[in-house]
């Protein structure tokens, strides 16, 4: 795995554009959450600005911001991460020198799974000193009462890196990949859910297509509040549960990784 793994940093680091990425990720994720107290006031019934930064609530909110990093840079990366190989040949070049399939394959999931490690370590020590520095009296109990929040910010990762490796692997085209990313995950999931819903049938298993699983592992914290949801008549909850979100997040994960594979393995190079 070391080795696999070396392999991969070194093709990271001679990639410009994946070293951008990351380090946008890197930025952003620990600043863009002080915008929220640019806003003074927050309208009824939302509680004031300061619950973005006070445990255990901090966790929620720094999260959902880390998902859209997570799906803008992280997934990309791992779009990148494929198609540039393709475009370079350097993916021949590995399988010549001696790499089979399966372990190109699996530098691939390695890295992505470090990657969302990371992001995930990231996520924690932000959420830790963020909380520290705005709550009297903290205690570990009270800023570790959303426990979980780690775990699944982790899966959230590595079901949108996993997609991105699906994308680069099915495609293989670079431009082609990336628009494709980018539409189904802001449009043609949303698209997909509207149509089965309203056109079709009206059933919570529409909220268990990939983006919406991947999103409700960290989702829009205010949406909890129930004055909020849109006003449409549902036969079920607005969210998954943390429960219901995590199982979806590994079965689509594991799934994308799945294909990604066989497609490697019975394509030609």
């Amino acid at each position: 795995m070391y080795r696999l793994l070396k392999l991969e940093y070194t093709k990271f680091k001679n990639h410009s554009l994946i070293v951008i990425l990351l380090l946008l990720y890197a930025i952003f994720f620990p600043t863009i959450i002080f915008l929220g107290k640019e806003l003074n006031d927050l309208p009824d019934p939302l509680p004031g600005n300061s619950i973005f930064y006070k445990f255990p609530s901090n966790w929620d909110y720094i999260g959902y911001i880390g998902s859209w990093l997570s799906f803008f840079f992280l997934g990309l990366v791992a779009v990148f991460s494929v198609v540039n190989e393709v475009t370079y040949k350097t993916f021949r070049q590995n399988i010549i020198a001696g790499l089979t399939r399966k372990e190109y394959f699996l530098a691939k999931f390695y890295s992505i799974t470090v990657i969302s490690f990371l992001a995930a370590l990231l996520y924690l020590l932000t959420g830790f000193f963020i909380g520290i520095f705005h709550t009297e009296n903290w205690t570990f109990s009270l800023a570790f009462d959303n426990s979980w929040a780690v775990p699944r910010y982790f899966l959230m990762c590595m079901g949108y890196m996993s997609f991105g490796m699906f994308c680069g692997f099915i495609l293989r085209r670079s431009g082609l990949s990336v628009l494709f990313y980018l539409l189904y995950g802001l449009l043609i999931d949303l698209g997909i859910k509207w149509l089965i819903n309203f056109k079709v049938i009206s059933h919570g298993a529409v909220r268990f297509t990939p983006m919406n699983a991947f999103e409700d592992m960290m989702p829009l914290p205010f949406y909890r509040f129930v004055d909020l949801i849109p006003d449409v008549d549902f036969d079920f909850e607005f969210l998954l549960t943390y429960w219901q979100a995590t199982f979806g997040t590994i079965g689509w994960t594991v799934l994308f990784l799945y294909f990604c594979y066989r497609n490697f393995t019975k394509r030609d190079l």
